[in-house]
């Protein structure tokens, strides 16, 4: 456990700016919260966590909280973020609960999280060492100096991992993230001349 906690705080390190309320494991460490102060960095958290607990499957939720200032809030949103997460589907690894978005569009960002999970599965300790070593420095001869190889070998280790694929799913859903949430349907259609539909 204190393995997995020194790995926490390393792949949380860069992201402590993004949470307004710490990473909190349950009293038993089945499970894990963390409140951000937005939503766009999410995956980023799953992913840091996931790597951090690798190779462990890990399964996340992504709950919207109550306005700020609502008595409770940390916990009430930490409580609907564990109650997510224990009624998933077995096979899902993202279930997201947001205002404004469609169940079609959680089904594909659950689709990509899913492929996400499936490459980190299939790393060897070696890779799963290159690419935290790289979300750290950034530089593959920083990469290699730390773990004592090559710098070819290190490129090496990054492709076997799927690197580049990983954070292509990381930024499509940062940018799914990020995106306004919708409160009606788009474009609008007005009744015009002759038409007799109504606008949605």
């Amino acid at each position: 456990m204190d393995v997995l906690a020194g790995r926490l705080e390393a792949s949380l390190k860069p992201l402590k700016e993004h949470l307004s309320a710490p990473f909190l494991l349950t009293e038993d460490g089945s499970a894990g919260t963390a409140i951000l102060a937005s939503g766009e960095r999410a995956f980023d958290l799953a992913a840091a966590v996931q790597e951090a607990a690798w190779p462990v499957k890990l399964r996340h939720t992504l709950a919207a909280a109550p306005p700020a200032g609502a008595a409770g809030r940390d916990d009430a949103v930490r409580a609907k973020a564990l109650k997510l997460l224990r009624g998933m589907d077995r096979h899902a690894v993202l279930r997201v609960d947001l205002p404004g978005r469609t169940a079609e569009e959680c089904g594909l960002a659950d689709a990509v999280a899913r492929l996400h999970r499936s490459l980190t599965l299939d790393w060897t300790e070696g890779r799963w060492s290159a690419v935290r070593a790289y979300r750290r420095h950034g530089r593959q001869a920083d990469v290699a100096r730390e773990l004592g190889v090559s710098q070819q070998a290190v490129s090496q280790m990054l492709l076997g991992a799927r690197l580049r694929e990983l954070t292509a799913a990381e930024d499509a859903l940062r940018a799914w993230l990020a995106e306004p949430r919708r409160t009606t349907l788009w474009p609008l259609k007005l009744r015009g001349a002759g038409d007799s539909s109504a606008g949605v």
